[in-house]
């Protein structure tokens, strides 16, 4: 028996685009449009130098500056339990999102279709890289979103916004993922967090400790 208020839709809607996407992924190394947007990104990209140091974020010890920073900002707009939902996202996202790329054995993208920076190994899908900024920068949108307020609520969703777009143009420039890959997988974690964050609903502190007064 479901609890009161518990978001079935959500949660319904975040199973189907799993499985509707991780089918698609399956049984496609490629969608229509992957060669075409990929190749603009490159050419639209101010060089490659910048994509390493980007990438690094999500990589030991800089992406726990990453995990440590959101955790920091959500706790402070919403407090101990909302950063605690935050950080269980985290941790499965470290645990599950590397490996579950076995289970679509997408492969990488291929030399003869786009520009390729060094020798990526693995599959493409799930981009691990855009697990973990959904789960750190979408996480605080998402709450953002709902439990702040004026100049900050602004902020960072301006700013969290433009690290999304980046995430997923640093994974495309270098020919890591196609974008069918970074799309794919944005979907499918924002749709998880929206339903999580449909259920556990954040309340500012500020609101909160107004209320218990």
């Amino acid at each position: 028996m479901l609890p009161s208020g518990f978001p079935t839709r959500a949660f319904v809607i975040a199973a189907l685009c799993t499985l509707v996407i991780g089918v698609i992924m399956a049984h496609t190394p490629l969608l229509p449009g992957d060669v075409a947007i990929t190749r603009a990104v490159q050419a639209l990209s101010p060089g490659t130098q910048w994509v390493p140091v980007f990438v690094s974020t999500g990589y030991a010890p800089t992406k726990f500056i990453l995990m440590a920073l959101a955790l920091l900002a959500v706790w402070r707009i919403a407090g101990l339990r909302t950063a605690a939902v935050v950080l269980v996202a985290i941790v499965l996202e470290q645990l599950l999102a590397e490996q579950s790329k076995a289970l679509f054995g997408r492969p990488r993208p291929s030399r003869e279709l786009v520009q390729v920076m060094g020798n990526p190994s693995g599959f493409s899908f799930p981009s691990s890289f855009i697990t973990l900024y959904s789960v750190t920068v979408g996480s605080l949108l998402f709450v953002a979103r709902r439990a702040a307020r004026g100049g900050v609520r602004t902020g960072i969703t301006i700013v969290g916004s433009a690290l999304l777009v980046l995430a997923a143009v640093a994974r495309i420039v270098p020919g890591a993922h196609w974008p069918s890959d970074v799309l794919g997988t944005y979907v499918i974690c924002l749709t998880w967090l929206h339903a999580v964050f449909s259920w556990h609903r954040p309340t500012g502190r500020l609101a909160a400790s107004a209320g218990r007064n």
